[in-house]
């Protein structure tokens, strides 16, 4: 989804300074080996992606914590902004992560964590904060490293980036998306993290469901692909996916071009061809807003979606999009995706999910 408003407003609002960096070691990947965690990799598992809860008070943190646990979920994406923890080079202010990650721990939920969210500091001359890619590959590891020193044991899993094929998330100029650039950024941060907490899952990708458009979108499956075409391999433990599409039910897009669909089955492809095929692709968003459909139909997709995932061979967890509607009755479908309403109530969506939780 394209958050970078709601994430820039949350950012400036909570943003402080405090703490002190922490230092990682670097390895090489290919000395890596992969330990595995607490968080199940499993078709079977379903979660929520949270981005609000970033945003919110403590009080209305647990609530919506508490709204998850009634769903039966155990796993939970958020956001970790490097604009809202290090907003100036050197100091570090975790406090509002450590309220969101420490609600999920209470709750027993395994926690993936998407670092984004370029500091003004760290982006190049010029460039928008929040959205561009950091003008280091280097200096972003580094704070992946320094992330995954502070959650270790808390956190289970990182997504690095969040839809970088989109110039939305991915603000770098005329020439749009650069796959390039970005594997540079998962070979920089993999083994930071790792040497910080060698059983976290590094996650790469993170790609949208978009169609090539000139310089404003590259479509997932072109974008993996030049991923590893410039060295991406052996830099992550598995890829991401948001596979939303707000007219066409996820299974209904066998053998239709470009559908969420297809495109999963193409970034396969992409892996299998680079020695790849055993990794699995999570699904760490997916939603249907209100503003497109009506709530019954919203629970049809997205039950929809669940069931055909889990039997795809090589599909991992997923993540539904999002706990609670920021304004229930909006036409805005960034305002009216979740599955319960703004007043807290469920909607036919949240048994739907609980269902095949």
């Amino acid at each position: 989804m394209r958050k970078v408003l709601k994430i820039a407003a949350a950012v400036f609002t909570v943003a402080a300074v405090s703490a002190a960096a922490t230092e990682t070691l670097a390895n090489s990947p290919a000395t890596i080996p992969f330990i595995p965690t607490g968080i199940s990799q499993s078709a079977s598992s379903v979660g929520f992606a949270d981005s609000d809860v970033y945003g919110m008070n403590a009080d209305d943190i647990n609530h919506t914590f508490d709204l998850m646990s009634a769903t039966g979920v155990r796993t939970v994406r958020i956001i970790i902004p490097w604009a809202g923890i290090e907003g100036t080079q050197g100091s570090f202010n975790w406090g509002q992560v450590d309220t969101v990650v420490g609600a999920a721990n209470a709750r027993h939920m395994s926690v993936v964590g998407a670092i984004v969210a370029t500091p003004a500091w760290a982006v190049a001359p010029g460039a928008l904060p929040i959205s561009s890619p950091p003008a280091s590959a280097a200096v972003y590891g580094d704070f992946a490293g320094a992330v995954a020193a502070h959650y270790r044991g808390r956190v289970d899993a990182y997504e690095i980036w969040n839809e970088p094929n989109a110039v939305m998330s991915w603000t770098s100029g005329p020439q749009g998306p650069e796959p390039a650039v970005y594997a540079d950024m998962l070979k920089a941060s993999y083994p930071k993290i790792k040497a910080a907490d060698r059983g976290a899952v590094v996650i790469g990708g993170v790609v949208g469901a978009v169609v090539s458009f000139g310089s404003l979108t590259l479509d997932p499956v072109t974008f993996v692909q030049r991923m590893y075409g410039a060295g991406a391999a052996g830099s992550f433990d598995a890829l991401s996916f948001h596979p939303y599409h707000y007219n066409l039910k996820f299974s209904a897009g066998a053998g239709v071009p470009n559908s969420p669909l297809s495109q999963t089955e193409g970034i396969h492809a992409a892996m299998a061809a680079n020695g790849d095929g055993g990794k699995k692709i999570w699904a760490t968003e997916y939603g249907e807003p209100n503003s497109a459909v009506d709530e019954a139909t919203q629970a049809d997709y997205i039950r929809d979606f669940l069931a055909k995932w889990r039997t795809l061979p090589y599909a991992g967890p997923s993540y539904i999009y999002t706990t609670r509607d920021r304004v229930t009755g909006s036409s805005n479908p960034e305002e009216s995706i979740g599955v319960y309403r703004s007043d807290w109530t469920p909607k036919p969506a949240q048994a739907a999910v609980k269902a095949m939780a």
